[in-house]
């Protein structure tokens, strides 16, 4: 919160909130945060708290009044979208001086001292392969979105101890098998054979450490 102040909002918008870990970090620094994402699937299992509230929605059409919020976040989304229509509604639905924190946690597919890893993750794409992108791939560190002053941006590292259970959790809000469940492959399915498979990199180890890397970039609406 360097970049944007530490003073409270009043209400917050969580675009692509998937199921919510986002949206219930942002009730931290909001009255009241909405959470939006245009995957049922997500929002099914999207966790509860107070004020916080969840809409199925697109980021290009938001379900909102103009200058509904006073904050929005969106984290690891901005890829998936039409990036002029989205910043377009971004501009609409954040107030006058509201800011806005784009940030993603990218997955970079290595798990320190498993090379094994890398041939899980290919046989992981193959059967259950990734949905169509927006040809549209933008870093938000080199935009400069119409209506909107950067304030700031930032780079990280970030390696994560997880254990099997932890890393199989994880697999399953990765989008390839968010859509092999929307296109009717059952939960149960899906936990079971990512569970299975994983289970020999896990061989004599409670933990394994999965790699990540971070960013964020933040702009002020004029």
């Amino acid at each position: 919160m360097e970049m944007v102040g530490i003073d409270p909002v009043d209400c917050a918008l969580d675009i692509a909130c998937g199921t919510g870990m986002s949206t219930v970090a942002l009730r931290e620094h909001a009255s009241r945060v909405v959470g939006v994402d245009v995957s049922s699937e997500m929002l099914r299992s999207a966790r509860r708290a107070p004020g916080v509230s969840y809409l199925l929605g697109s980021a290009e059409g938001m379900p909102f009044v103009p200058g509904a919020f006073s904050a929005a976040t969106c984290c690891s989304g901005v890829h998936w979208f039409d990036q002029q229509r989205f910043f377009g509604e971004l501009h609409r639905v954040v107030r006058p001086g509201g800011w806005v924190a784009l940030y993603d946690h990218y997955f970079v597919g290595e798990m320190v001292g498993v090379p094994e890893f890398a041939d899980w993750l290919h046989e992981a794409l193959r059967r259950y392969p990734l949905p169509p992108r927006n040809p549209q791939v933008g870093d938000p560190r080199s935009l400069e979105p119409v209506g909107f002053e950067k304030i700031g941006d930032d780079l990280f590292a970030d390696d994560v101890e997880m254990t099997h259970a932890q890393l199989t959790d994880y697999q399953l809000t990765i989008s390839n098998f968010v859509d092999a469940a929307e296109q009717g492959t059952s939960r149960t399915e899906l936990e079971a054979w990512a569970l299975a498979s994983t289970a020999p990199l896990f061989a004599g180890a409670e933990t394994r450490t999965v790699r990540f890397l971070g960013t964020i970039t933040c702009f002020q609406r004029k």
